[in-house]
């Protein structure tokens, strides 16, 4: 490490001091805004989209890879805030931010995302912010967003192993030179008013100011309270969540050829009622007793289930597909704060050659004082409790771009360093205690601590995950139009991982290392300046993993990497200021690294297992532009069968076989429209109203048995109407998510009761995904 580290500083200084004489060297763009500035002047085309899919600026016509671009003029106008909201405007995006998933985005692309949720697990889909490789050390909240790029397939050539299925390219809003500027945004929601289903304050807002002729700093926060999306109905409780986030990012231009970006980043959430899951009805259920097309839980051993769940509050007319009510004795509290801090460098060495170094720490905390995991009061609990989870990620990464005459290429050298601990959140309650609140770590006790079927166990956990990789992208013309291009990519992979039970010291020990070479070959072909046509194929990989055993005390569970062979065909033209995208791919992912639901002591506990391989294929179908003066539409369709291989068994107590069904949080079919009709109604104001429809066929929520965890095909609309400054200086709107009050929630867990299946299902909601919100809103830009 330290040698890397000290060659990346020793080709900063070279490349600061070649610098200065490369006076006449032309800048590349050092933030999406001005990229997108230099491609509409250099093409002439005031709508010209740039992106950074291959680690340069490049017309996103141009580029021959399946891509999509979010602006933040669409992010602001469709609410987006979280990579879950980032779905409802990505046909090929799946977001399922349960079972831990969120520690690695949660986020699934083509039917592929990581379904083994363990510390040391890499994602499927990569999150990267500001060139900057988020890794396991992921956070859910989106604020001063320029762009998102979502490339889609295997992406490991340039953005590392975590992008095996693909990548969010997250660029944040950069200051500029002799600049001022600011803006300030609030949502409001109120929970029962005008159909509103729970309560809703979002702030949001940034300031940009120049500080002299070289510098220019921006400052952008964010913070949001939601109310009511569940009840506890035992303590007659609302949940309640706040999370804040605060951005400082500084433009330091020291010369013409030399651009210093530092960007710090602290955001915390707290949850006050986090219980796992909320009985609801089983979709597809199909008991002799179930009300259709749902099943109502509650009539196990003759209603003694029901009569359980009436006596803590939970009364069969609150037993809705809306999920609201729950009832525990204890309410669940979790917290969770991350800092960030990344500084790129970017240097022109000449007119051809450029050099940029990406450094990146990230620091996240858990703090779980209490949260539960079962859904009845005063019996028997299953609890996490006193424990504390820290992630901390530092990377390093340098580059060099060549661009010349028919051959560009980018090359260059990537660090991670990973860690995880577990430990007591407070270390004086010690082990084994079983008292009321002062247990540590994981039990299925009764309130009083007098009858618990599975003990207190605190297990002591960590992991460091160490790598190396070298890596080159090149694009050659064979002829006229025609251009091919590829990539390899060298990962030297490690992990150490120990573990160790009621105990600060480890006793199992772990530790694995590989190397592996991906990556990707391709010809694009351009029949006129606005068209491209591309065939390519490409490997992506995820390393292998120790991962840690659901019954505490056994030995880790080896995971077998994954490896992700991809074919794709594709054509992208412009044709009346419409950009349209259409591809054909398919994908086999060798050795899927899943997720099992075992009996602990009675208990159903998850850990990983390898599946075996997982095939996806389908078409991808993209259209957005200006149609009209008036109207603007992103339109989006994907076909996507993505299975399980034969034998995949289920986590159900009958071991279903799920081979050849659709695999967990994947729709066949989903389309996705974002549009927006403005009209004039005065010199200076405007009305509009923007709507964002997301229609999707059944989606499985759970790997249990075919039918009941299989959520049905169903639309969700969301619409805004309001009146604005033609100039953009203020906008005031009503808006609406979920209109249709799809009850989709972001997964299933079944029922149970004293042992037995209780027929239905625990889910968990979402705002604006399943519920109603309803709100108003403000902005203004100065």
């Amino acid at each position: 490490m330290t040698k890397f580290l000290f060659a990346s500083s020793a080709l900063a200084l070279i490349a600061s001091a070649h610098s200065v004489a490369a006076q006449e060297a032309p800048q590349q763009a050092g933030s999406v805004q001005e990229a997108n500035e230099a491609g509409a002047s250099e093409t002439g085309d005031a709508d010209a989209i740039v992106v950074t899919a291959r680690l340069r600026n490049e017309r996103l016509t141009d580029v021959p890879l399946a891509v999509s671009v979010t602006t933040a003029e669409q992010l602001g106008r469709d609410q987006i805030y979280t990579l879950t909201d980032l779905q409802r405007i990505t046909p090929a995006l799946q977001v399922s931010p349960s079972f831990g998933g969120d520690i690695n985005g949660g986020a699934g692309l083509r039917g592929i995302r990581t379904q083994a949720f363990n510390p040391s697990v890499a994602p499927s889909v990569a999150v990267v912010i500001d060139q900057a490789a988020a890794g396991n050390v992921n956070f859910p909240i989106l604020h001063d967003l320029a762009q998102v790029e979502v490339l889609r397939g295997p992406q490991g050539t340039l953005f590392g192993q975590g992008a095996s299925a693909g990548v969010l390219n997250v660029s944040t809003v950069a200051p500029k030179l002799g600049q001022f500027s600011a803006n300030f945004n609030l949502d409001y929601a109120d929970d029962g008013a005008a159909g509103s289903e729970s309560t809703e304050i979002v702030a949001r807002g940034g300031i940009s100011v120049p500080l002299g002729e070289t510098a220019a700093m921006r400052v952008a926060g964010f913070y949001k309270k939601e109310v009511g999306l569940r009840t506890n109905t035992f303590l007659n409780l609302d949940d309640e969540s706040q999370e804040f986030a605060i951005r400082g990012r500084l433009l330091f231009e020291p010369t013409d050829t030399i651009r210093v970006h530092l960007i710090g980043d602290y955001a915390e959430t707290k949850e006050d009622g986090v219980n796992f899951f909320s009985p609801t009805f089983a979709p597809q259920s199909t008991a002799p007793f179930a009300m259709p097309p749902f099943g109502r839980p509650g009539g196990t051993l003759g209603q003694a289930s029901q009569r359980n769940l009436d006596a803590c509050g939970v009364t069969a007319d609150r037993i809705t597909t809306r999920a609201r009510f729950y009832c525990e004795d204890v309410q669940s509290r979790e917290s969770r704060s991350i800092l960030s801090t990344t500084a790129i460098i970017e240097a022109d060495l000449s007119d051809s050659l450029s050099l940029t170094a990406v450094t990146s720490y990230r620091d996240l905390a858990v703090k779980s004082p209490i949260r539960n995991f079962s859904s009845r009061a005063l019996g028997r609990a299953a609890r996490d409790e006193n424990l504390r989870d820290d992630y901390q990620q530092f990377s390093q990464e340098v580059r060099l771009g060549y661009k010349g005459t028919g051959f560009d290429i980018v090359a260059g050298g990537y660090f991670a360093d990973f860690s995880y601990a577990q430990s007591p959140l407070d270390p004086s309650l010690g082990f084994q205690n079983t008292a009321p609140g002062r247990r540590t770590g994981f039990s299925v006790c009764t309130p009083d601590g007098n009858n618990c079927g599975v003990p207190v166990t605190f297990v002591r956990e960590t992991a460091e995950n160490q790598t190396f990789a070298l890596f080159a992208d090149v694009t050659v013309d064979l002829a006229e139009n025609l251009e091919l291009f590829g990539g390899l990519r060298f990962t030297d992979y490690k992990n150490d991982s120990s573990f160790g039970v009621n105990t600060l010291t480890a006793t199992d020990f772990g530790e694995l290392r590989e190397n592996n070479l991906s990556g990707r070959i391709g010809l694009s072909y351009k029949p006129s300046p606005d068209t491209t046509i591309y065939g390519s194929y490409s490997r992506g990989y995820k390393p292998s993993a120790l991962a840690f055993p659901g019954d505490p005390g056994e030995p880790f569970i080896l995971l077998d990497s994954e490896q992700n062979s991809a074919f794709e065909i594709g054509a992208k033209t412009i044709i009346s200021g419409v950009q349209l995208d259409v591809n054909a791919f398919y994908m086999n992912v060798a050795n899927f690294q899943g997720q099992e639901s075992i009996q602990v002591n009675g208990e159903l506990v998850s850990q990983a297992r390898n599946l075996g391989d997982v095939e996806s294929y389908g078409i991808e179908v993209m259209a957005s532009g200006q149609v009209t003066d008036n109207l603007s539409l992103n339109v989006g369709y994907t076909f996507n069968p993505a299975t399980y291989p034969d034998g995949t068994r289920g986590d159900d107590t009958f071991e279903t076989n799920l081979g050849g069904q659709q695999v967990l949080s994947a729709p066949k079919h989903k389309f996705v429209l974002a549009g927006e009709y403005v009209q004039p109604v005065s010199s200076s104001l405007e009305a509009f109203l923007s709507t964002n429809v997301v229609v999707k066929s059944a989606i499985r929520l759970a790997n249990r048995d075919r039918s009941r965890f299989v959520f049905p095909a169903g639309e969700t609309v969301n619409l805004r109407f309001g009146i604005r400054d033609q100039d953009g200086g203020w906008t005031a709107s009503v808006f609406v998510r979920n209109l249709t009050q799809n009850r989709e929630p972001s997964a299933y867990l079944p029922m149970n009761f004293a042992g037995a299946d209780d027929i239905s299902a625990r889910g968990r909601p979402i705002a604006g995904l399943t519920t109603r919100v309803v709100g108003a809103s403000v902005g203004f830009n100065f």
